[in-house]
């Protein structure tokens, strides 16, 4: 049974420019996570979502004179409310042509996540990477509130570019190969990060949440970019979960973890755990605690009744470092494709 090799992951990128105080009463903010960097096609529209804490001491409330916005800045991540020239082609839907958007929350309270939901839209003309710098704004002055240069990139698709092959569901763990032009991953922070091919698609909708769509094909999943689990003894593993909502057929949607058996810290072979084949008691609930784990190239087609069972079966086994090379993580996958194939996940945990 083939396995997909992870060539690169999908990269996230902030750059901080720390500051020693409020830069308006009452208001305050830091960096949470954000949606993973593009890669998009000459007319087609893709999304982008950011998330910020409110730290300050002021409800945001949208509509009001304590509405907080994601403003355009400009590339000396200093100036802000304006557009960059090359951003104007780029805007679809913005909240006006210096402003990404406000909250989609009607209200975040002091200690509340905050999400910053936009979209852009490739002209046809459009090549390499293109930048969309940004910081949060009190609307109705314009003033930033906590200068940290959020950024997210989109890269236009090369021409005549081919997508990996499609996966087997429930068989082969991985659905797809990020670029290899993809940005180098930072150390932190260590957000909750999409993958998609052959049409899938994956939005993320809060930290530790998702939504994958396989509608029109292919497959999607998350994963984050550094996981603890790396390295550790399969016994000792535990706390790989997530919820769901949606039909749990086909293997999906499922976590999927790097094997090693002879401590080399490669991967020898996948372990999955899908929703299909966890208890009925356990329905949106996905835990390795209490479904069924099956394994790509072992006689096991009963499978394991839980993680502890595949553990047992598998003595001195650890979760791998690396598949031919390759950097892995565990990570959640649905590679199942069609009507109905949409999963919207919440409280995902892979050992980030």
């Amino acid at each position: 049974m083939r396995l997909l090799r992870i060539l690169a992951l999908i990269a996230l990128c902030l750059a901080f420019t720390p500051t020693s105080a409020l830069a308006v009463t009452g208001y305050d903010s830091s960096y949470n996570s954000e949606s993973a960097f593009v890669m998009i096609d000459p007319g087609q529209t893709q999304s982008f979502q950011v998330f910020f804490e409110n730290t300050g001491t002021t409800t945001w409330a949208k509509g009001s004179d304590t509405e907080v916005d994601l403003a355009a800045c400009l590339a000396d991540k200093a100036t802000c409310n304006a557009q960059d020239p090359t951003d104007s082609t780029w805007n679809s839907g913005w909240l006006s042509t210096s402003r990404y958007a406000t909250t989609t929350q009607a209200s975040v309270a002091p200690g509340s996540v905050a999400t910053f939901a936009y979209n852009i839209k490739a002209p046809t003309d459009a090549t390499g990477t293109h930048r969309f710098n940004g910081d949060l704004v009190v609307a109705s002055s314009g003033a930033r509130i906590h200068p940290e240069g959020y950024y997210q990139d989109a890269t236009m698709k090369a021409v005549g570019s081919v997508t990996g092959p499609t996966p087997t569901p429930g068989s082969t763990p991985f659905p797809s190969a990020p670029p290899a032009t993809a940005p180098p991953v930072t150390p932190t922070p260590n957000p909750l990060t999409c993958f998609s091919s052959g049409g899938g698609r994956c939005q993320i909708v809060g930290p530790n949440a998702a939504i994958l769509d396989n509608t029109a094909g292919g497959s999607s999943g998350v994963y984050f970019p550094r996981s603890r689990l790396t390295g550790k003894a399969v016994a000792d593993v535990s706390g790989l979960s997530f919820d769901f909502t949606g039909i749990a057929r086909g293997g999906a949607p499922r976590i999927s973890v790097p094997i090693d058996t002879n401590g080399d810290g490669t991967t020898e072979f996948y372990a999955f755990i899908s929703a299909e084949f966890c208890p009925a008691t356990q329905t949106g609930h996905v835990s390795e605690s209490t479904c069924q784990v099956f394994a790509t190239g072992q006689n096991n087609n009963n499978g394991y009744a839980n993680w502890t069972a595949f553990a047992a079966a598998n003595p001195g086994a650890t979760v791998a470092a690396t598949d031919g090379g390759d950097s892995t993580v565990p990570f959640v996958v649905a590679d199942v494709s069609g009507s109905g194939a949409v999963w919207t996940l919440s409280n995902v945990h892979l050992g980030e």
